[in-house]
């Protein structure tokens, strides 16, 4: 299966963000990882912590997260191969393409929902990794255009990879208030990494960075990292 080329997402770093970030690693990561060769990104988790839109129906929020959800773990998997390895470090596993893990996940019947509340254990035996990559995303608004958080991406590069008919990628810009971002590492029911990331954002700042802003936070802290 051909792989996604990791793309870049088109943004300006925007000012007036608050954001703080905590960090957890087990004690004993280096000995619960040393066997682990590949990991997978699994789809984000959409959570709406305001009020449901009077405006929109089920059907159109289930659009709207699940698109976000694509958005987030697109967003994830290409920021943590970006920072996977430097002159100083690199990353001692694997990185299932997302395209990969989509498709498994399809093979049985596994939906996007799905997979945001199924065991990890078994999600990783089905996935064939040694352990799953998790990220929540809570936020108090949704945007009536479908498009809570807009991502402007190199659709050219996605448009080549084998699911890129089912991946659909909002096409404007949308503002969101606060941002509550969570992401972990689990293996054997076990969390071995966790971060989270809070940020707001002024509604006159595109959502996209956001995203990229999150995303590319959990890149850089992400572990597997190794000493050359």
């Amino acid at each position: 299966m051909k792989k996604l080329v990791p793309f870049v997402l088109l943004v300006a770093i925007a000012s007036g963000y608050s954001c703080s970030r905590k960090y957890y690693t087990s004690s004993f990561f280096e000995e619960q990882t040393a066997g682990h060769k590949l990991i997978a990104v699994l789809p984000s988790e959409i959570v709406l912590t305001g009020k449901k839109p009077e405006n929109l129906t089920e059907e159109q929020i289930a659009h709207i997260e699940e698109e976000e959800s694509r958005a987030f773990q697109l967003s994830l998997y290409s920021n943590i191969l970006q920072y996977a390895n430097s002159r100083k470090y690199y990353m001692s596993v694997g990185v299932q393409d997302v395209n990969k893990t989509m498709a498994v996940l399809e093979e049985n019947n596994i939906s996007l929902r799905d997979s945001w509340k199924l065991d990890d254990k078994k999600l990783a035996e089905l996935l064939g990794v040694d352990a799953v990559v998790r990220m929540q995303i809570r936020k108090k608004r949704y945007m009536s255009d479908y498009a809570s958080y807009g991502v402007t991406i190199a659709r050219d590069v996605i448009g080549q990879t084998p699911l890129a008919n089912k991946l659909p990628i909002p096409r404007s810009l949308g503002k969101t208030e606060d941002i509550y971002a969570y992401c972990s590492v689990v293996s054997n029911s076990v969390t071995l990494w966790n971060n989270n990331y809070k940020a707001a954002a002024d509604w006159d700042n595109p959502a996209n960075e956001i995203i990229e802003n999150i995303t590319d936070n959990f890149g850089k802290s992400f572990p597997y990292k190794k000493r050359r």
